[in-house]
């Protein structure tokens, strides 16, 4: 159990969260706390008439999460190779697209192709190091950690191959590369719906959680070895094909950073509602580059908006997973990892609203669920 003198250690605006969990209950400070953000969203949107001003609210998480995981990240402290390239790619990855974003925003046209393709080199990169790093650092029988991360890289390069399918996507030599990215974006949401479902499972099954509502604020309470589990190395490939599917130890809940608590459901069900945007490829497997050509000439300033808004998907993805490294080196507890990662998924979201006042007789809504490929 936790004691009043751990309490006392939590900063004033932590424990201010920390005393509502006990006054109102977990879930419900998660559900009113996402409730009130999509009602400031819908109220801003249907408020502020002029998309330039809406457009710097998209700014708004994003400075916030960058104010937050920014000062966390020190380059130099590692030596080995992979690390250095998968930090140094994840600062650019978090930096390039809003540029992109910005640029395509006040000139309504693509910005040069170099800095397109050095932002998907980033992101490309920040994914492929960063799971090279999982077998690593992330001990074997922190299965949910484990999963989490896999979910991370996953999803991240699914929104990378959405946004070259919306950059290159009416070329016919795209289309083999285009149905590939479309295929694996359905595999990346079984993925991360099966992570919020094992989590759900746990925690409404697991009588552990129902008495302990503090595991989001403290670090773990006990050590692997005071409950007998032990690191056995493991492949890459076991990450993404066997941990996905793999048992708990019954004794993990005492030892794990991820938790199934109330702010780690909360964060992997956001994940995975996340993902579903990416199975807007369909359009694509259904018509290959036919839809892209259609979507040109129907939702001209939209098509050449997304193929960036994708990759400001994938900023979103990777800051939760930045969250997530800083919780499991014990920077921070989980409970502020899964605050940041919401607060982060806010950026694509302002952004898409932001587009729609800008550019109002091209609706979103009619071009996502587009389901012919000719005119």
């Amino acid at each position: 159990m936790i004691t009043n003198n751990e309490v006392q250690t939590l900063s004033s605006l932590t424990r201010i969260f920390h005393k509502s969990y006990h006054t109102i209950g977990a879930f419900n400070v998660w559900l009113i706390g996402l409730s009130i953000l999509c009602l400031l969203c819908a109220v801003l949107f249907s408020a502020i008439a002029s998309w330039k001003t809406f457009f710097f609210l998209t700014l708004v998480p994003y400075l916030i999460i960058l104010t937050w995981a920014l000062p966390l990240t020190r380059i130099g402290s590692w030596k080995a190779i992979i690390s250095i390239i998968h930090r140094l790619s994840g600062i650019l990855s978090l930096l390039l697209p809003m540029t992109l974003i910005v640029y395509n925003s006040w000139t309504d046209q693509h910005p040069p192709s170099y800095l397109y393709g050095l932002a998907v080199l980033c992101i490309v990169f920040n994914c492929i190091f960063g799971a090279l790093l999982i077998p690593q650092r992330i001990p074997s029988f922190d299965i949910p950690t484990i999963r989490a991360f896999g979910v991370g890289v996953t999803l991240g390069l699914s929104f990378v191959g959405w946004s070259l399918s919306w950059y290159f996507g009416a070329h016919p030599w795209f289309a083999p590369f285009g149905y590939l990215c479309a295929i694996y974006s359905f595999l990346t949401c079984i993925l991360a719906w099966n992570d919020s479902i094992q989590h759900i499972y746990t925690n409404k099954t697991n009588p552990y959680y129902a008495t302990q509502l503090d595991l989001e604020y403290f670090k773990p309470p006990k050590r692997p070895h005071q409950v007998g589990l032990k690191h056995k190395p493991y492949k890459l490939w076991e990450v993404f094909f066997k941990f996905p599917l793999k048992t708990s130890h019954p004794k993990l809940q005492e030892v794990t950073v991820t938790p199934s608590s109330a702010a780690v459901l909360f964060t992997v069900t956001l994940t995975a509602i996340f993902s579903l945007s990416t199975l807007l490829q369909w359009h694509y497997l259904y018509c290959g580059p036919d839809s892209m050509i259609l979507r040109q000439q129907l939702f001209p300033s939209y098509t050449k908006y997304s193929a960036y808004l994708a990759l400001l998907a994938a900023v979103a993805n990777n800051f939760g997973t930045f969250a997530g490294t800083l919780v499991v080196q014990q920077k921070v507890s989980s409970f502020w990892g899964a605050f940041f990662n919401a607060i982060g998924l806010l950026i694509p979201v302002v952004a898409t609203l932001a587009f729609q006042l800008r550019v109002p007789h091209e609706n979103m809504l009619h071009s996502m669920f587009l389901n012919k490929c000719f005119v």
